[in-house]
């Protein structure tokens, strides 16, 4: 290897085997990443290891498990999540804590599993987020509560982790074209209709947002919650 050739990246995408995760397997095989895919169901596209989010145990030996297969682990990017649409009325104590311990809960085991094993030679860590984090859309409880609790740990995350050299981000998207959400004509008029870009996000560009969050490029950045919206959360008609 030539001195001016960096060593590849050695990353952990979560979620990979759907297809907002796979879009971003592909994008760091195509910036050169060794990566490893942590889902429920397996993948072709890189090496895959079996995990349950709601599971501390199983988040533990999976990241044990790619960390023997990567040598060690230099990005995270957790994209794995779960979607409910329930009212504040209706939801029961089960359906709230299920939304929790996945998407709130999960990223806290994974993201402490594999910061705990970045100490001493630094990383970057990127979570997803969502825009439902900052607005009271109808039906998103659960949803948004556990992504405003995901942005919160970020910022305190970023703080504590600083001085071991790991960056912290979240980066929240709104509609993703292919994703969680409902697909129902109604619902994607609606988000449309309050997206200045008159469309959703791809899987695609969600990728690209996530590479530039985790490149050499975004090493001043962290503790950030980067927007990808299409500008839905600066028109403030939800």
């Amino acid at each position: 290897m030539s001195k001016l050739t960096k060593p590849a990246l050695r990353t952990v995408v979560t979620g990979g085997s759907g297809a907002l995760g796979g879009a971003i397997v592909s994008a760091a095989l195509g910036r050169g990443d060794r990566v490893v895919n942590l889902d429920r169901v397996p993948s072709e596209a890189a090496p895959w290891v079996e995990v349950d989010f709601a599971d501390t145990a199983s988040v533990a030996k999976a990241v044990d498990k790619a960390t023997d297969i990567l040598g060690g682990i230099d990005v995270l990017i957790h994209s794995a999540g779960v979607f409910r649409a329930n009212a504040f009325l209706t939801i029961s104590d089960e359906e709230f804590s299920e939304v929790l311990n996945i998407n709130l809960l999960g990223s806290f085991r994974i993201a402490q599993q594999v910061a705990s094993r970045m100490v001493g030679g630094g990383g970057r860590i990127l979570l997803m987020s969502s825009i439902h984090a900052k607005y009271g859309v109808r039906g998103r409880l659960a949803y948004g509560a556990s992504k405003a609790g995901l942005e919160a740990m970020t910022r305190v995350m970023a703080t504590e982790l600083s001085e071991y050299g790991i960056r912290v981000n979240a980066l929240a998207p709104g509609a993703v074209s292919v994703g969680m959400m409902p697909a129902d004509a109604t619902h994607v008029s609606d988000w449309i209709s309050v997206t200045p870009a008159k469309r959703k996000v791809t899987p695609i560009e969600v990728a690209g947002m996530a590479m530039l969050l985790t490149c050499d490029d975004a090493s001043f950045v962290s503790g950030q919650v980067i927007s990808q919206d299409g500008g839905a959360s600066i028109s403030h008609i939800f």
